[in-house]
């Protein structure tokens, strides 16, 4: 199984779906190379993870990874993260302070919210990624820092750009590799994995035991929209380790009726219509399938004859909707259910 490690266990690109091999594959293809990376995703899907792992499988490996939020980000702090400032001008301009500030030469500049990036800075921004020669604030040395780029959105860039709040020219320099993190329901059968990593990761950090869920807890997990993505996930872990039992889970993911809506509770401003759509009606097929899977104890083509469709389209099906994990055995395996914690390991993405 494929694996990026980036330092420390939680800093991992856990998972084995189609999904998770798809993002470390392009990671590992775009770590060594110079271009500028444009990561998106929805929040909580590992975008700073990723940029994270660039850096980290990268020949950039020892300098600095400095990251910048772009709503926060001012004019003087460009400056310093691009540019730097001259020991002798800083002396002079600001008594008790030299060096330079930010991301060394041979490191890796993360901009995060990219889409929020001040008006006034993106011609600088595109300016400094166009062009190889400019100047230091003091200095006639014409040489830009030696920075490997990454940014980072949640929203669509070129609607942006159809509205007029970012530059096309420099969406086009910045965008030259694009790499999306999928949301948490197109990776379904990472959810055990990931939550098993979190039981561990906490009990390890406040203590406890590692209890197996059940499979009516699994199955609702493994249900959920996860609006909140892995974000949300870890979330729901630590309030398991922390605050034990089941029902602090439950009471999470669920509504008063136990019922979620397949659609997200959020409305999406910048995904059409259609795309959203098919989301939600894949999602709803997916829960059907499983149900009925369930019911007919993971007999496939019992399955398929219950549901009036082909052996074969149901094989695709399953495929489509991520159930392999389920399918591989009998619901008496332990391997069947994805509460099996103890007995399943940690996959992870190598190089």
């Amino acid at each position: 199984m494929d694996e990026i490690e980036t330092g420390r266990p939680e800093e991992s690109l856990i998972g084995h779906s189609m999904a998770i091999q798809r993002i470390c594959d392009q990671l590992r293809k775009a770590a060594p190379t110079e271009l500028p990376v444009l990561i998106t995703g929805e929040s909580g899907t590992g975008k700073d993870l990723a940029a994270k792992v660039l850096h980290d499988s990268s020949t950039r490996r020892t300098g600095t990874f400095m990251k910048l939020s772009c709503p926060t980000l001012l004019d003087q702090t460009f400056q310093r993260a691009f540019l730097g400032y001259e020991k002798d001008w800083l002396a002079r301009t600001s008594p008790g302070r030299t060096g330079q500030v930010g991301p060394s030469d041979g490191g890796t500049l993360f901009l995060d919210k990219i889409d929020e990036l001040d008006i006034a800075l993106q011609p600088k921004l595109l300016y400094a990624l166009q062009d190889s020669q400019a100047g230091k604030l003091g200095s006639v040395d014409r040489n830009l820092k030696n920075i490997r780029l990454i940014c980072a959105t949640g929203k669509n860039l070129e609607a942006n750009v159809i509205k007029g709040t970012f530059r096309s020219d420099l969406y086009y320099r910045i965008n030259v590799v694009n790499i999306r993190m999928p949301p948490l329901r197109e990776r379904l059968s990472d959810i055990p994995i990931l939550m098993d990593h979190f039981i561990r990761m906490y009990i390890d950090r406040f203590g406890g035991k590692i209890t197996p869920l059940s499979p009516a807890c699994s199955r609702m997990l493994m249900s959920y929209y996860w609006p909140g993505n892995i974000r949300e996930l870890e979330n729901v872990a630590k309030r398991f380790v922390i605050l034990g039992g089941e029902e602090h889970i439950l009471s999470a993911i669920r509504q008063p009726d136990e019922i979620r809506p397949v659609w997200p509770e959020v409305i999406d401003l910048t995904t059409p219509l259609r795309v959203q759509t098919k989301r939600a009606l894949l999602h709803l097929e997916r829960k059907i399938i499983l149900g009925v899977l369930e019911a007919h104890k993971w007999n496939r083509r019992e399955t398929a004859r219950s549901l009036d469709i082909s052996y074969r389209a149901l094989l695709y099906k399953i495929k489509e909707a991520d159930l392999s994990l389920g399918s591989a055995t009998s619901p008496s395996s332990s391997e069947a259910s994805p509460a099996a914690f103890d007995e399943k390991p940690r996959k992870n993405c190598r190089n």
